[in-house]
């Protein structure tokens, strides 16, 4: 068997993201990503163990890349993971609190995707 077709099987179960930092990379699991914040051309990932990790890559990167994955983009400097959401509140045109109790500001442009996003949930619920 060829090596690039060996490679491919092997990747399809390969459970981590590979995120370049200024010193090379590192390999993470996309669940223990709770969010990023851009920075510029960087972004900052704030993981579930508390650490943050300084990306090479900017935001709109991440976006593509996880498009598949449980996370939204909320903001113009925010992508949350979903499954990392615990409250929503109204005030202030929408802010989401993490699990950790972090608040986050849910834009105007990005609210109704949000909202979207949890009735979908509900009307799947009740199937």
């Amino acid at each position: 068997m060829e090596i690039k077709n060996v490679l491919v099987i092997k990747h399809r179960k390969f459970q981590k993201m590979c995120i370049p930092t200024f010193e090379g990379f590192e390999l993470i699991f996309i669940s223990d990503i709770m969010y990023m914040q851009a920075d510029g051309a960087y972004t900052h990932l704030y993981m579930e163990n508390g650490t943050k990790i300084t990306a090479t890559k900017n935001l709109g990167f991440y976006e593509e890349e996880l498009c598949d994955e449980p996370f939204l983009r909320i903001h113009q400097s925010y992508i949350v993971n979903i499954n990392r959401v615990k409250q929503y509140l109204k005030a202030d045109n929408g802010y989401v609190i993490m699990s950790t109790g972090k608040p986050i500001k849910v834009s105007r442009s990005k609210k109704d995707e949000l909202m979207i996003f949890f009735k979908m949930r509900r009307i799947q619920d009740k199937k």
